[in-house]
């Protein structure tokens, strides 16, 4: 696949969580930690599913800022 696209298993990895995680987040919220996952390019399985590498980038920021606000606030980590 085209460096510009990401698998499931790729994107698991670049965000630094378990794939089963990932695919409870995406089946079930639609969202992880409170921040929306960014859209599949195709309504395929998830095994076969692509996400643009950018909008993968730019949910991993959106989520590092996320933990950063939660962890000031609270004291306490989501990873922990």
């Amino acid at each position: 696949m085209h460096a510009e696209f990401m698998t499931l298993p790729e994107m698991a990895t670049y965000l630094g969580i378990s794939q089963t995680s990932l695919v409870r987040a995406l089946c079930n919220r639609g969202a992880l930690y409170g921040v929306p996952l960014p859209e599949g390019l195709e309504h395929l399985p998830l095994t076969q599913r692509h996400w643009l590498r950018e909008d993968v980038r730019q949910f991993k920021h959106a989520l590092q800022r996320a933990h950063v606000v939660h962890h000031h606030r609270t004291g306490k980590s989501y990873y922990a």
